[in-house]
């Protein structure tokens, strides 16, 4: 594989895989016509989707109601040129989907273009949650949570969620006390 550079940061470790997700995006969008219509007249619209530890991939609605690759941008890129990208434009929308793809994706942007995208981001989602579960079902799916929670409750290197507002609480109820203390120890003080 080899890794190709683009303006502004974009980068491609194989042209490919951006190519391949949206031929299958625009090929599903043409197949479902109130979709393809609504996409029409949301040309020049772009829009961004952030997916957890790939970073976004840019895109813009073209005159016929299919998308178009802008770009597609690393996490640690998008980072080191937060100011180089001054002569791209903003994305219309922003489609964030978290490392659970079956939730769905917080959309952010204009509301129009919101609301007319809906169908969109529920195609990306019914298109994208079988790979959730593939991974959920995996071998290394499972390896991964197998070694997160011996990390947590065996080893115990690492705290668990329950742990931290234990410890949270504990030191609540110790400010509260040090604050009596000093209240009474004051209260002494002025008799």
């Amino acid at each position: 594989m080899q890794r190709v550079g683009t303006p502004a940061g974009c980068w491609r470790e194989s042209p490919s895989l951006a190519i391949d997700v949206l031929s299958a995006l625009n090929w599903a969008i043409a197949k479902d016509e109130p979709l393809h219509l609504a996409l029409k007249g949301l040309s020049g619209k772009r829009l961004q989707v952030v997916l957890p530890v790939v970073g976004s991939l840019d895109w813009e609605i073209e005159a016929d109601g299919l998308l178009k690759e802008i770009g597609l941008r690393h996490q640690a890129m998008q980072a080191n040129s937060a100011g180089a990208g001054s002569s791209r434009r903003d994305p219309d929308v922003t489609l964030r989907f978290s490392a659970e793809i079956s939730r769905g994706p917080r959309i952010e942007g204009d509301a129009m273009v919101v609301e007319r995208l809906a169908p969109l981001a529920k195609l990306m989602k019914d298109r994208l949650s079988p790979w959730e579960h593939f991974w959920n079902q995996s071998p290394a799916g499972q390896l991964a949570r197998q070694a997160a929670e011996f990390a947590v409750h065996e080893a115990g290197v690492l705290v668990s969620r329950q742990q931290i507002a234990e410890h949270d609480q504990l030191l609540r109820n110790f400010r509260d006390a040090l604050d009596r203390l000093e209240k009474r120890i004051d209260g002494l003080r002025t008799d």
